[in-house]
């Protein structure tokens, strides 16, 4: 067995947070539906975990070495996985930029749409932005307008999780 390098440790550390990051992930979703009779802090609270550790999981994967392999590369995630999707990271990070946008598209007399959960239809509201909005029928999560599919992005944390624990399963292994 040769030594481990500087890189090796730091391509198996990585992979092991992104399984870590995955798994916070996976708890964080299955809280989700569960809280929605308790009200909407916790569900809210719960959604906002859910999308910080996928962004987390993002993050890790783009990582680089000094040759521009990524951790992505290695476990075989493609650019185009929905766990890349920066449109939503962005919507959250540039919350003041979406708002004042959504103000000037909408005007001052907007009705805003905060920390609702059900169908959107179900709220028939003239002139309404949906600021935080879930729909658990759907697992579809509104931010200032925009829906993100929380279903589809859980599937994708829990193949990359697969991937990544077997990858330190063949570490373990020594291959």
């Amino acid at each position: 067995m040769q030594n481990r390098t500087e890189k090796d440790f730091w391509i198996e550390m990585s992979i092991r947070e992104i399984s870590t990051q995955s798994h916070f992930a996976e708890l964080a979703y299955r809280n989700i539906d569960p809280k929605v009779q308790k009200g909407t802090d916790a569900v809210f609270s719960s959604i906002h975990s859910f999308l910080s550790h996928c962004a987390m999981v993002s993050k890790l994967l783009k990582s680089c070495d000094e040759k521009m392999k990524s951790i992505g590369d290695i476990l075989k995630i493609s650019e185009s996985s929905i766990i890349h999707d920066r449109k939503f990271r962005n919507s959250l990070e540039h919350y003041d930029e979406r708002l004042k946008s959504w103000i000037r598209e909408k005007g001052v007399n907007a009705n805003i749409g905060t920390y609702n959960i059900g169908p959107k239809s179900m709220i028939r509201i003239p002139n309404m932005v949906f600021v935080s909005h879930y729909d658990p029928t759907n697992t579809t999560f509104t931010f200032v307008n925009e829906d993100f599919d929380l279903g589809q992005l859980f599937e994708e944390v829990q193949r990359i999780k697969e991937l990544a624990d077997n990858w330190v399963q063949q570490v373990n292994l020594g291959r």
